[in-house]
């Protein structure tokens, strides 16, 4: 009976622990533009200056880079750290490889000696694949596929996701009909965006891509030659002509369709325009016109005259609110922003027309004691669902903790945590063997008291 009883609270004792864990357990832009009729099959313009995206369309989509494939071949050059008055010799094997192409050039000649720049501004102007080929052997030091690799680990290190080129000057692979591929060149306008911003920051690529006219001095294989931009929107006397657009360029394959990368400053405001896959033979007016300059200069048109920068938010205004673990007086406090907030939005927009929007490390609860200012987690102010800006939020107000309820608060979770249960269990276990020890213990005794002892030897009783 006593083994019985002693089961049974061994039990009880455990049952708890059974019953807790049992039941434990568009446009993507962020503005509506009105697209016109001639709008490429791939657009993104952003704001340079604060990263906002004012409108996107297939900007993930893979495409064909074409000629934009030389913005990385500058900025490959330029990294390797020779001046600009460096001497280069084109080589033979550089200006052989594009025979036969049929596609633009410089018209560089084999043993032609000249400057650095003078080769950066045939391949800007022009768009010379001659250019890109002799920088490719030049700085491959033969072997243009040195020069390729070094190109794919400069994209890699900023940051874009789905580029690779498989030459230095952008030119189709005719014997692979797509551009997918392992080995084939691709790009997305996205990381065009990332490479064009990065590339806009180098002064001399910034001077040279926005020069429309350029003199090239004779060399030893050739009269004066006399380069002009392929990009339209720089000249004033083109149908295309922009005001205020920097750099940066054009491109156009079969597979890459008509494309171009620009920039457009004015007023202070920095955007860059991306258009791929364009026709170069929408009617327009009476003539035929390439839709990717249309697209671009449309969109830098739509920026400048419907967006503008704006302080949509002083500290002292509440955005949010979080709750407060162990808050004396305070279940909430309220959130402001760290310093105020401003962000290029359509002229009409006010913070009121915005949605606030945590980051996934944004704390369910804020622990107090919290102090006023001090910082809570990162948000997000989103229009149409885009990211307009990123905002850090922080105390409004100060909220001190109360010390007693915290303390109910731990031995009561304590109690119903798991551990507690388990060394409850242990306890009893170990109480159980204590018991059922001592009492072998005691029995054994008992059993020697009542045992009796017969004297063989009475000689040892008296010692």
């Amino acid at each position: 009976m006593k083994k019985l009883l002693i089961f049974i609270n061994c039990f009880i004792l455990i049952l708890p622990l059974f019953t807790n864990i049992a039941y434990a357990g568009s446009s993507e832009g962020a503005y509506n533009i009105e697209a016109p009729e001639y709008e490429s099959e791939i657009a993104l313009l952003v704001n340079a200056d604060t990263d906002t995206v004012i409108y996107s369309k297939n900007a993930d989509k893979v495409t064909a880079p074409a000629s934009l494939t030389k913005i990385v071949t500058a900025l490959v050059v330029l990294d390797k750290g020779d001046s600009l008055s460096t001497q280069i010799t084109c080589s033979k094997e550089a200006i052989d490889s594009i025979l036969g192409t049929g596609s633009s050039i410089a018209g560089l000649y084999a043993g032609e000696k000249t400057t650095l720049e003078m080769l950066l501004y045939c391949l800007f102007l022009v768009s010379g694949n001659d250019a890109a080929a002799v920088f490719a052997y030049h700085y491959g030091k033969g072997d243009p596929q040195v020069f390729v690799d070094d190109m794919n680990a400069y994209v890699a290190k900023l940051g874009c996701k789905n580029t690779y080129f498989a030459n230095p000057h952008g030119l189709d692979d005719e014997n692979d009909p797509g551009f997918t591929s392992e080995y084939q060149s691709r790009t997305t306008a996205n990381d065009m965006y990332i490479i064009a911003k990065h590339a806009l920051e180098n002064e001399t690529i910034k001077k040279i891509s926005t020069k429309y006219g350029k003199t090239m001095p004779k060399t030893n294989k050739s009269d004066v030659r006399y380069l002009y931009n392929t990009n339209p929107l720089l000249n004033e006397y083109s149908y295309y002509y922009y005001p205020g657009v920097v750099g940066l360029k054009t491109g156009t394959t079969d597979k890459a369709g008509a494309c171009l990368v620009s920039s457009a400053t004015k007023n202070g405001y920095t955007y860059i325009s991306i258009a791929m896959r364009g026709v170069t033979n929408y009617y327009l007016d009476g003539d035929a016109r390439n839709t990717a300059y249309l697209t671009c200069r449309y969109m830098f048109k739509w920026a400048f005259e419907n967006m503008e920068m704006k302080i949509l938010a002083d500290t002292e205004r509440i955005l949010g609110e979080a709750p407060v673990e162990y808050g004396r007086g305070y279940d909430y406090v309220s959130l402001v922003p760290g310093e105020s907030v401003k962000a290029v939005v359509l002229n009409d927009v006010t913070i009121d027309d915005l949605t606030v929007k945590f980051s996934d490390s944004f704390p369910e609860k804020v622990k107090a004691p919290i102090d006023e200012g001090e910082e809570v987690g990162k948000a997000y102010l989103m229009y149409n669902d885009v990211v307009i800006t990123e905002i850090t939020l922080v105390a409004g107000h100060t909220v001190k903790k109360n010390y007693i309820w915290a303390m109910f608060n731990w031995v009561l979770k304590l109690v119903k945590s798991p551990a507690f249960y388990v060394a409850l269990i242990v306890l009893a276990l170990l109480l159980c063997m204590f018991f059922a020890t001592t009492k072998k213990q005691r029995k054994q005794k008992k059993r020697q008291k009542n045992t009796i002892h017969i004297v063989s030897d009475y000689s040892k009783l008296g010692r």
